[in-house]
């Protein structure tokens, strides 16, 4: 492609990452691909712009021949400011831009390489897209070797408005929209799915019905999951309903639930995530059982949807001090939209960024029995954290009872540190304020992060840099001074 960006653009749930990470894997076995990077709303360190020129320049040092050298002598001339905190154009500059520009054309410099970037609509940062992308469009200009950027995103106003503003300023890119450019292909694609995911659960449980599905059932699930968009989450969510994966539940009922709770008129994701929550909760099409939300179901819901990074079902249950068997048990049914891996130590993931979407209520979709609480979700979560640490078994001083003040980090083994601070508590050092920060709280002589605070400032540094993470610190203080009340002064004992 002689233009520098190709944007794929798309509704929620069309494919785009499978298609991303598809490109990347193919540009990469053909030592094509120079970077990556994927953005996610709601994740820290992954839903913004801070990291993002920092992650590009680190993987370039691997992909392009003799880059290392020449972003160490751009670096040098940075001093010792940190690169993070300068502004977009500023990191462009330095981190790709002139050590790009500064190397010798080489042998693989006819060699086009491939910058993938997935999500961009879920950068949280709306203002800075437009400049990304003028900064991106500039890597046509060098001579020095070929890199062009494969991005997808959704079509949000903002990001639209974005490459309007390349072609105000004459900078050309190329695009195609899943659900327009490709919708025939996309259904014939989604329709093979449904017709070998069903085969596959008709051998499995060795189902004797003919035909099943029923083909007008087939039909109705197949304009279902492509109208008004193609969405191949839909297919892929609507096939680990039916298969539990337990071989407990009956496929036949499972399909005659989802389509007896299908509404036709209702948005794609309601038609997806509404009849999982009505059979993990037991509410009926009125809704007449909704109160069975209670606290904890809201708890777990809010916490799995707006953690900073994913944890293990242990770490979550201990940090929302919860009963670990039934969070497992609970997580269990929810096996459709998340992945929860056999092994213990392994995080619980959302299968689908949708998933979140619909139980915030972005772009309208959504019901007012399962809304999540965006603020006092963070305030919970901030709560616990505060909690967790404060613990019999949280912060202390020399958590990891190394008796050696003078110790080097580097000296103290890193398995006494995951013993002595294990997921939950780490967690809840690194993201308390974050949470706390999102929930809207300001900090009161009352509070109880003011006593925390108090009691455990040092410990909690301490906890920090035997973690590796002491600069966070230094970032979560500054946001803790834009919580407290203006004016007020929150003392620190130094014990």
């Amino acid at each position: 492609m002689s233009e520098p960006i190709f944007w794929l653009s798309g509704p929620a749930g069309t494919g785009k990452s499978t298609i991303a990470r598809t490109v990347a894997d193919s540009f990469k076995a053909r030592g094509q691909l120079a970077a990556g990077y994927f953005f996610k709303r709601g994740e820290k360190d992954r839903n913004d712009t801070t990291r993002f020129f920092p992650t590009i320049a680190s993987q370039l040092i691997d992909t392009i021949p003799s880059f290392k050298t020449f972003l160490r002598m751009s670096l040098k001339e940075l001093g010792s400011a940190v690169i993070e905190k300068r502004a977009l154009e500023d990191q462009f500059k330095t981190l790709i831009r002139d050590p790009l520009s500064g190397m010798l054309p080489d042998e693989s410099a006819n060699l086009t390489k491939v910058i993938v970037i997935d999500a961009l609509d879920e950068c949280e940062r709306h203002g800075h897209i437009p400049l990304v992308l003028s900064l991106l469009s500039q890597l046509q200009r060098l001579d020095t070797v070929r890199l062009r950027v494969f991005l997808t995103s959704r079509s949000p106003a903002w990001i639209v408005n974005a490459f309007e503003d390349l072609k105000d300023k004459d900078l050309t890119y190329r695009s195609l929209a899943l659900q327009n450019d490709c919708y025939d292909e996309t259904k014939a694609d989604i329709a093979a799915f449904l017709r070998a995911s069903f085969g596959d659960v008709k051998k499995k449980s060795k189902i004797k019905k003919e035909p099943w599905p029923d083909p007008k059932d087939l039909d109705r699930l197949l304009s279902l999951a492509t109208n008004p968009s193609p969405l191949f989450i839909y297919a892929a969510t609507l096939y680990r309903f039916v298969d539990d994966g337990t071989g407990r539940k009956n496929p036949v009922k499972r399909l005659e639930l989802w389509l007896k709770q299908c509404d036709s008129n209702a948005s794609q994701l309601n038609q997806i995530y509404v009849p999982i929550l009505q059979d993990l909760f037991d509410i009926d099409e009125q809704g007449k059982a909704s109160d069975a939300l209670d606290s904890e179901d809201k708890s777990l819901l809010g916490s799995i949807i707006l953690l900073a990074t994913p944890l293990p079902a242990q770490s979550l249950a201990a940090l929302l001090d919860m009963d670990e068997d039934n969070v497992n048990h609970w997580l269990r049914n929810l096996h459709a939209v998340l992945n929860v891996p056999s092994d213990p130590n392994a995080p619980v993931q959302l299968l689908h960024k949708s998933f979140s979407d619909f139980l915030l209520g972005h772009e309208g979709t959504g019901t007012a029995s399962f809304r999540v609480n965006v603020a006092e979700t963070h305030a919970m979560l901030a709560s616990k954290c505060i909690q967790r640490m404060k613990s019999d078994k949280g912060l202390r001083k020399d958590i990891c009872n190394i008796q050696e003040p003078g110790k080097s980090r580097g000296q103290i083994d890193k398995a006494i540190v995951a013993r002595d601070i294990p997921p939950d508590l780490g967690y809840a050092c690194l993201y308390w304020v974050y949470h706390l920060r999102h929930s809207g709280r300001r900090i009161t002589d009352e509070d109880e992060a003011y006593i925390f605070l108090h009691e455990h400032f040092l410990h909690w540094l301490e906890s920090l840099s035997l973690l590796r993470r002491l600069s966070d610190g230094i970032l979560s203080i500054r946001e803790l001074l834009q919580t407290v009340q203006v004016g007020y002064i929150v003392p620190i004992i130094v014990s």
